[in-house]
């Protein structure tokens, strides 16, 4: 097991008062979140492999625990492959509140670590209400079988069990990808402690055409052991992608996912990069509608067996900026209040917007994040939202220096979901130069958030130059950790 201690330099770190626009001169600002941690997190665990990316951790996400603020669990690829997946996923854990993190990759899943599979790729995490804490992950062939993958941990993140299958298909015309996992930790809630695994399989007719790619789900209540037959939360015959679930106190369950229409595409999927290959940018934009792409909900009020018709939250979802691959969007619950928020990178322009609804079905007009200068580009919009706070982190690529070369992490904090103070920087200037590939410089397609009672945890990928000289790439895993 490696220990990577934060790195505790003062610019690496910035903690700032937020200010907001008060109605009267003696109106005094709510202060503003408190940096306690942040710096490097972990690094590449794996021994490259030939055609990956060497020294390249990519597509963070990061979940506290509902029953400990000081134990969280961040995961990353590790070792990227340029056409698809990853040599293996890492995960690295803090039982102290992010004072220091402990990394190692995940046992079991791809020949790198033991398993089976070729590669593996997006990872997401969630922790049960007993204590358990959950990875899911989607396996990676170079044939036809896909898959997605859970692994379960029972001492807060330290070791994690033999990986489960929640779905496997060994069929060419059904090819797996994007996957995502959310667990409901509502005691008023009917499916307390069950976890629900989302995904989006790609399907082919008996000649290999593209048909179509729905939103897919199962759940499992016995802790990820055995799981459901397959549900479709979307029309199956439409293109989709990113589901992004949300559970409300009583149970009922809301996923967010992008709606590209009868025969659009997202990206192509990762689960079969010998078949299929893997998408790129370009495939997403020719797919968009002229104003961005549709950011659609559906709800279920039955654990996952039936959802409600469709509406749209917004038509002007982005794809993030030219040249680099990234920013899907991202949703959240507020545990406490119920309220669900999704954000996303604006197409026109760019700006980092947010909505909200109190039942999934209706929801506000778009709400601005960032400010209006213009030359600024936003990386992986992320969102979480705990006790009426709600939190967006994302990263800021200004253009007119040295050709949009480095990327700053940012934190926007409201107080009430509709007012965002001004943001705070977190952590070192990331340099693409040396950020790892994928149909562009590639940080992911998403990074994480997580907050509770008196902690956020903020996890995103850095690049910079690496210590050797004749390397391409050097991307590690940073993470802060704040007091709200």
């Amino acid at each position: 097991m490696r220990r990577t201690p934060f790195l505790f330099a003062l610019a690496a770190f910035v903690s700032v008062t937020a200010t907001v626009v008060a109605t009267a001169p003696a109106s005094a600002a709510p202060p503003g979140p408190t940096v306690l941690h942040v710096g490097q997190i972990a690094e590449q665990d794996v021994a490259p492999q030939p055609g990956s990316e060497p020294d390249t951790l990519v597509e963070p996400d990061v979940q506290v625990s509902p029953t400990n603020p000081d134990w969280a669990v961040a995961v990353a690829h590790d070792g990227r492959y340029p056409d698809g997946g990853a040599v293996d996923i890492t995960y690295a854990w803090t039982h102290d509140g992010g004072k220091t993190w402990h990394h190692q990759p995940v046992q079991g899943v791809t020949k790198a670590a033991g398993g089976t599979w070729d590669r593996a790729s997006d990872p997401i995490v969630a922790w049960g209400p007993d204590g358990s804490v959950y990875i899911s992950i989607l396996p990676v062939s170079v044939d036809c079988p896909s898959g997605v993958i859970v692994v379960r941990s029972t001492n807060g993140g330290k070791t994690f069990g033999a990986p489960v299958l929640a779905h496997y298909s060994d069929s060419c015309n059904y090819s797996d990808d994007k996957n995502y996992l959310v667990i409901d930790n509502s005691r008023h809630s009917p499916h307390y402690g069950r976890l629900y695994q989302f995904w989006t399989p790609f399907i082919y007719d008996a000649d290999g055409n593209y048909v179509s790619a729905p939103q897919a789900v199962r759940w499992s209540d016995d802790k990820g052991k055995t799981w459901s037959d397959t549900t479709y939360v979307s029309a199956t015959n439409v293109g989709t992608q990113n589901s992004q679930a949300m559970i409300q106190p009583d149970g009922t369950i809301t996923d967010a996912y992008l709606n590209y229409g009868v025969g659009g595409q997202g990206e192509d999927p990762e689960g079969n990069v010998g078949h299929h290959g893997e998408g790129d940018v370009a495939n997403r934009t020719a797919a968009a509608a002229p104003q961005g792409d549709q950011w659609v909900a559906r709800t279920s009020h039955d654990g996952g067996r039936t959802w409600s018709a469709e509406v749209e939250i917004t038509h002007d979802a982005g794809e993030g900026p030219a040249g680099i691959r990234c920013c899907l969007p991202s949703a959240t619950a507020d545990p406490v209040t119920g309220r669900l928020f999704t954000a996303w990178d604006s197409a026109t322009p760019d700006q980092v917007k947010l909505s909200e609804s109190f039942d999934g079905r209706h929801w506000s007009h778009p709400i601005t994040v960032t400010s209006g200068k213009t030359g600024i580009d936003r990386v992986n919009v992320d969102v979480t939202a705990y006790g009426g706070q709600v939190f967006v982190a994302y990263g800021t690529r200004d253009t007119t220096v040295d050709n949009g070369r480095y990327v700053q992490q940012q934190l926007s904090v409201s107080r009430d979901g509709s007012h965002f103070a001004a943001p705070t920087s977190l952590g070192p200037l990331s340099d693409l130069n040396y950020a790892a590939e994928a149909g562009g410089k590639f940080p992911g397609d998403y990074a994480g958030t997580s907050a509770t009672s008196g902690r956020l945890y903020v996890a995103w990928c850095v690049s910079s130059t690496p210590a050797d000289p004749t390397a391409q790439y050097h991307q590690t895993l940073y993470a802060a950790v704040l007091r709200p």
